[in-house]
């Protein structure tokens, strides 16, 4: 089963945030930002210009719903509510 969204969201599947300070300290549970990154799943059928299924993205901290899907978690965000995408040095125009 596929889940396609629907009224200009995306389908992400969450990057969980840092478990450990680069000092090697060890954050609980409620100590952890909410995560703000992403790898785009699915696309409205309508599709976006900007962004592609396999994306890894930034959107806003607390933007869209948080789901379950087969078993795993994942999050219906608007296209609005991204903020940028990681891409290539290389691929960046002058």
């Amino acid at each position: 089963m596929r889940l396609q969204p629907l009224n200009g969201h995306v389908l992400l599947e969450p990057v969980a945030p840092e478990e450990k300070t680069k000092g090697g300290i060890i954050l609980p549970d409620t100590a952890r930002e909410a995560p703000d990154e992403g790898v785009i799943e699915a696309l409205p059928p309508n599709g976006s210009d900007e962004v592609a299924i396999g994306d890894r993205v930034l959107y806003k901290r607390y933007a869209g719903q948080e789901i379950s899907f087969e078993g795993a978690k994942r999050r219906l965000v608007p296209v609005g509510d991204l903020l940028a995408k990681y891409v290539r040095a290389d691929a960046i125009p002058d």
